[in-house]
């Protein structure tokens, strides 16, 4: 990790979590006379990887109906959202010394807490899954980064919860990776407790 300039975080369960989680698109599925007329894991690829608008016009009229008629059922959850007490001084840290992005797999209302809560100003760019209609671990989300600041693999480093979508699409890409697990530690060598411990490991490899 002695080449890092280039730092990629996950945002949910990475750098800010849902306390009152209401799973709130599942829900208008359940709700939905005839299931949108469409499979769930494709229901929810079409959540996460377009807009609302889009939405709207992309499934049927009743999803507009029980969008609007739920919606409180999204602010509770929105409303709910807090930030890990270590992440503004570690992303303010980081910053200092190398290019920070932030890249998220999520359904665009969940945007909406990085800037109600002045995460924004800490990322060079901002890549939602909602906005580029790609999902991690999916290359060509990832190979936006690379995209936009000429790095190599080798001096970048992921940073995200999920095995799946993080660590694996770091690894097809040859990036550094670490995974964060607040709840429980493996002793892997890759997997950090919290965003305090990023540090360690960069110092560890220099």
């Amino acid at each position: 990790m002695n080449n890092i300039k280039v730092i990629v975080f996950d945002l949910y369960n990475t750098l800010i979590e849902v306390k009152e989680q209401n799973h709130f698109f599942l829900k208008l599925f359940k709700l939905s006379a005839r299931s949108f007329d469409i499979e769930l894991p494709s229901y929810l690829k079409l959540v996460m990887t377009k807009n609302i608008e889009e939405l709207i016009t992309i499934l049927p009229v009743e999803f507009e109906g029980l969008f609007s008629k739920n919606h409180t059922i999204l602010e509770q959850e929105l409303d709910s959202i807090i930030v890990y007490k270590e992440v503004y001084e570690v992303l303010e840290s980081l910053k200092q010394e190398f290019r920070v992005f932030l890249i998220s797999n999520l359904a665009s209302p969940y945007k909406q807490p990085v800037f109600e809560k002045n995460l924004a100003e800490y990322f060079e760019e901002m890549i939602f899954s909602c906005d580029y209609g790609i999902l991690k671990p999916n290359q060509e989300i990832f190979r936006e980064v690379e995209r936009l600041t000429k790095n190599k693999g080798d001096e970048i480093l992921m940073i995200g919860d999920s095995f799946k979508s993080d660590i694996v699409g770091a690894k097809n890409m040859n990036w550094n990776y670490l995974q964060i697990n607040r709840q429980k530690h493996s002793g892997k060598e890759y997997e950090i407790r919290n965003l305090n411990e990023i540090k360690v490991h960069l110092e560890n490899y220099l």
